[in-house]
């Protein structure tokens, strides 16, 4: 059972403040150094090789997973595309298990290197939002119950406004960002150029399905109307982009997290921000592991799949990174304790998993020099 008094000391010890992006450079304790005491003759039929970030692959994590016999050989990574490439390099036997963003799945999947499996095949299985395993618009389920990657913790991108400063019209919509009303320069940006020109395509109205296909005139539009904006703020990290908006630099903008709304009002003593997701949608991850195709120690990732999803496990990856969980039952056991951790649930929308649906789940272009060459022409630094 979480504990109130956990979480809330977690949160005040900064996990509110963590973003998707600090939380892929992962922690630095964390090696990849196999199972304390991973001697036995058991552990060693249970060893699984595991390649993924280092906020997965911690000391802690590898000793909930000893207890149960796994003996995890940690291989850390820093980004979906080093990772995509190491699996790629090393072929079949490398690795058994491999942790990604689900829109890097079908990559995986087309270059034949994950094996789909059946979500009702791994114990607990039950205890997931049904939308998450479900829901055959997301990019790692193949059918309904058929998944590329075992659903574990998810977060949305969002619009974010100042509203002591502006007031977009409703149906909210990125389209809010080339508003005549904001004044030149008082937009903020988060994350990449990438990030940049599929929000610049949703504006546009480009369905969300395609927009990681744009090419050619479709992609130069987005690029142009990108464009548009400049000069846009782009901010490094939470606090600078918190100042913006709190000290009127910035009136409105795209955050990596809905939460960041509620903090800033926690800060200011009122509502001085708002976020949502647009009636576009937004940009958002579900990440997790996937079963490496010819993995050495099969049994072992599919024992590593059920493990992660396990009480103790998920219970650990809330009270110490904070990201809404695909878990409805570790969910529940959160909003159940109250207190700060809930609240955060609740800032995030976790409460309201559903709303995974709207999103365009970040993952590589379909051509990847392209984009980047069209934001450097077009739009620049």
């Amino acid at each position: 059972m979480i504990e109130a008094k956990r979480l809330s000391l977690n949160t005040r010890n900064g996990i509110e403040s963590l973003t998707r992006r600090s939380f892929v450079r992962g922690t630095a304790a964390a090696l990849g150094v196999s199972a304390f005491g991973g001697t036995s003759a058991f552990a060693q039929e249970m060893d699984v090789i595991v390649l993924g970030w280092t906020s997965y692959i911690t000391p802690e994590i590898v000793a909930i997973m000893a207890k149960s016999g796994l003996n995890v050989r940690g291989v850390p990574a820093s980004t979906d595309a080093d990772m995509f490439t190491k699996v790629k390099a090393g072929g079949a036997g490398s690795y058994d298990i491999v942790f990604a963003n689900c829109g890097w799945a079908p990559t995986y999947y087309k270059a034949d290197l994950i094996e789909a499996f059946n979500v009702q095949d791994i114990p607990g299985w039950e205890n997931i939002w049904p939308v998450f395993h479900e829901n055959t618009d997301f990019p790692y389920v193949l059918e309904k119950n058929k998944v590329l990657l075992m659903p574990n913790m998810w977060d949305s991108f969002g619009l974010i406004w100042n509203q002591d400063l502006y007031q977009p019209t409703e149906p909210y919509s990125w389209t809010t960002l080339w508003d005549e009303r904001v004044p030149k320069g008082k937009v903020i940006m988060r994350d990449g150029p990438d990030d940049f020109l599929a929000i610049s395509g949703l504006a546009l109205g480009v369905p969300r399905n395609e927009i990681y296909a744009m090419t050619g005139d479709k992609l130069m539009e987005a690029a142009k109307h990108l464009a548009d904006l400049k000069p846009f703020q782009t901010a490094a990290g939470d606090e600078i982009f918190m100042d913006s908006l709190q000290t009127g630099k910035a009136w409105t903008g795209e955050t990596s997290s809905l939460a960041l709304a509620a903090r800033l009002n926690r800060m200011a003593g009122k509502e001085l921000t708002k976020a949502v997701i647009p009636v576009e949608g937004s940009l958002g991850w579900v990440d997790g592991p996937m079963l490496v195709k010819g993995a050495p120690n099969k049994a072992a990732a599919l024992k590593f799949i059920e493990l992660w999803n396990s009480e103790e496990i998920q219970d650990y990856l809330y009270t110490t990174y904070g990201f809404p969980l695909c878990n409805k039952a570790a969910t529940e056991r959160v909003m159940a304790a109250g207190g700060d951790g809930a609240q955060q649930l609740l800032d995030r929308g976790a409460d309201k998993p559903d709303a995974a649906s709207q999103l365009l789940f970040v993952g590589p272009p379909d051509n990847p020099s392209e984009w980047a060459q069209a934001y450097a022409e077009v739009v620049g630094g």
